[in-house]
């Protein structure tokens, strides 16, 4: 236990990084297929001539169907998620001006009683709605680190068990279903940098 890293009091994350891996109940499943390839060719089309950056933004568009269609409520939820990763009540998400010792930004989210699941900003599972019911929920995983990312494939499952969901992945434009083992080991060895070119 002395060696294992402690666990984040707070998961803070740039603005950017918000919802771009997400998790969707399986009736959006053709939506959000659409969306990924249109944020795809939004990008391919749109790259800056010199590869930094992009000349036009793509607003990724909610599919029309949320969780909240299947009454899913954030009790239910934390009942499965707190025993695989421990619950993180405060949450930030912010430009770069609010990254420093005491800095604020204005325009930023800042949570105190998030219903956030994770070691740390790196890999974690973030829900969203208005009480009592999940709206969306959404993760990162920015780690290499084989426990953490068994640790979110056992989360993800779980939130399936409960509403049968599929993963739109908006870095790696990748989509599918998460009861579609196959597909599942393909992606969480994407996010584990294994099948990365």
């Amino acid at each position: 236990m002395a060696d294992e890293p402690a666990m984040a009091t707070v998961i803070h994350i740039h603005e950017d990084d918000w919802g771009m891996r997400r998790l969707y109940p399986i009736s959006a499943a053709v939506e959000v297929a659409d969306e990924v390839r249109a944020a795809q060719a939004a990008s391919d089309a749109n790259r800056a001539p010199d590869g930094s950056g992009w000349t036009q933004l793509h607003v990724i568009q909610a599919p029309t169907h949320d969780y909240t269609e299947s009454g899913l409520s954030f009790a239910r939820v934390d009942a499965v998620l707190a025993p695989i990763l421990p619950r993180v009540r405060r949450f930030a998400a912010t430009a770069m001006a609010g990254f420093g010792d005491g800095a604020h930004d204005p325009f930023g989210t800042y949570e105190d009683d998030a219903y956030c699941y994770g070691a740390d900003a790196t890999c974690f599972i973030k829900l969203d709605g208005d009480d009592p019911l999940v709206r969306q929920i959404w993760f990162q995983a920015e780690t290499q680190d084989a426990g953490r990312l068994r640790a979110l494939r056992d989360a993800i499952v779980a939130l399936d068990q409960l509403v049968p969901s599929v993963i739109a992945d908006y870095w790696l434009d990748r989509t599918g279903t998460v009861g579609d083992d196959a597909f599942l080991d393909d992606y969480m060895r994407l996010l584990g940098g294994a099948g990365e070119d």
